[in-house]
């Protein structure tokens, strides 16, 4: 039985179809999805349609400590778009009646400004194609419907952001105030997701071009219940309607931070993936210490450290440290930096300090960062730690004479990470 389209979804990557559609398919919600390309390069489009609009979701990894693998196929997409080619079959949906949502996930670079003329074929934005759209949909509906919009982009405050955006456009193009005003009163969630899709598998021999493999964990935060209020619920499908702010700030400082953390054991006792630098027992104990703390200072619960080092022993995920170590140095101060106020946490620094001293290790940063560090290294083996503690106290803003003290003894704690495997 095929239910009405009420979700038009910009974007059709692996993502999208392993976090959003499979949970709408998984709960069972009576609703069907149209899917519409993000980009003019697309392929998704027409092997969608090749596929009878049918794809495969491969869960993998470990829940609750057993090894999970469950196959889904996906049916709740209906309909395709390709708007770069069929810019008037897209904006044709703004008549529809039974559209309640959009939902997107165009990647972190897809919600952006540029100031361009009003667009009489598909714009590259995103933003500019949900404006012109809305607008197609207020004349239509003449303002007496609304529509829910959901990005699931992966930036800090993504529908604020986007919305300010659409407003923008809409004072550009000199579109009616009246129009302004409702797009104003529109809802834009501000979401936060978090599950780990790797997409198609280099070893999947079946004859689905989209099939996707993605790890069991699955978070959904949104800031606003409105647009699912009537949707089912499931454990194994959480949608969680609250502030984001210590979901975000959790997932930064507990999974990211972790995964920066061992970045740098990586380099110091040579493991190339998450899960093999997790499985050092010394290491391990480092990094539960690590978040031990942050765990019992910020009042987290403590399921969620679990889950997140569940997610690293993933047997089916080969997460490489290589792609962790780009820009590391602004990953050291968005992730362990603002919480560097005990003793472990000055450790923690000390050690990505260590990490970063390109006389020693392999690093993926600009040209004048490497530089700057190769200096104050330099200095700081000399006796010189003037420039190592101006430098911490410029990127790390926390007590460098502290960091520095931790540093001086960095080879008596890597002995005793070492000794405890």
């Amino acid at each position: 039985m095929k239910h009405p389209i009420k979700i038009m979804q910009i974007g059709d990557g692996n993502f999208i179809r392993g976090f959003f559609d499979l949970a709408v398919e998984q709960l069972q919600v009576p609703c069907s999805i149209v899917s519409v390309a993000a980009t003019a390069r697309g392929k998704t489009v027409k092997q969608l349609e090749e596929q009878q609009l049918q794809f495969t979701v491969m869960e993998r990894g470990l829940k609750n400590g057993e090894v999970i693998e469950e196959e889904t196929t996906v049916k709740i997409i209906q309909d395709t778009i390709h708007p770069y080619e069929n810019w008037h079959t897209f904006l044709q949906y703004a008549q529809s009646e039974t559209l309640e949502m959009i939902v997107s996930n165009t990647t972190e670079a897809g919600i952006y400004y540029e100031n361009i003329p009003y667009p009489t074929a598909c714009p590259t934005s995103y933003a500019a194609k949900l404006t012109v759209f809305l607008e197609q949909y207020y004349n239509h509906f003449q303002g007496k419907k609304q529509l829910a919009i959901v990005p699931l982009e992966l930036i800090e405050q993504n529908g604020s952001t986007l919305k300010t955006i659409c407003l923008q456009h809409a004072k550009d193009w000199n579109l009616p105030t009246a129009f302004n005003e409702w797009l104003a009163t529109l809802t834009f969630c501000n979401t936060l997701v978090d599950r780990i899709v790797t997409g198609y598998p280099q070893d999947y021999q079946g004859e689905d071009a989209l099939y996707t493999v993605c790890e069991p964990y699955f978070l959904f935060v949104i800031d606003q219940k409105e647009p699912f209020k009537h949707w089912p619920t499931s454990l194994d499908f959480p949608f969680v309607f609250d502030d984001l702010d210590m979901y975000r700030k959790r997932k930064v400082a507990i999974l990211n931070g972790s995964h920066i953390l061992l970045s740098a054991f990586g380099k110091i006792f040579n493991y190339t993936t998450v899960r093999e630098a997790f499985s050092h027992a010394g290491v391990r104990v480092f990094i539960e210490k690590v978040t031990n703390d942050f765990t019992q200072r910020f009042q987290v619960d403590e399921h969620y450290q679990q889950d997140v080092f569940e997610r690293f022993l993933n047997p089916f995920i080969e997460h490489q440290l290589y792609d962790i170590q780009l820009n590391e140095l602004s990953k050291w101060q968005t992730r362990i930096a603002p919480y560097a106020e005990t003793e472990i946490y000055y450790q923690a620094l000390a050690l990505g300090m260590y990490a970063m001293n390109p006389t020693r290790f392999s690093m993926r940063e600009s040209d004048q960062v490497i530089e700057k560090l190769a200096e104050i290294h330099n200095h700081f083996e000399q006796g010189q730690t003037e420039p190592m503690q101006q430098f911490i106290e410029q990127h790390f803003q926390c007590d460098a004479t502290k960091v520095i003290q931790q540093l001086s003894t960095i080879n008596s704690l890597l002995e005793e990470i070492a000794c405890d495997n």
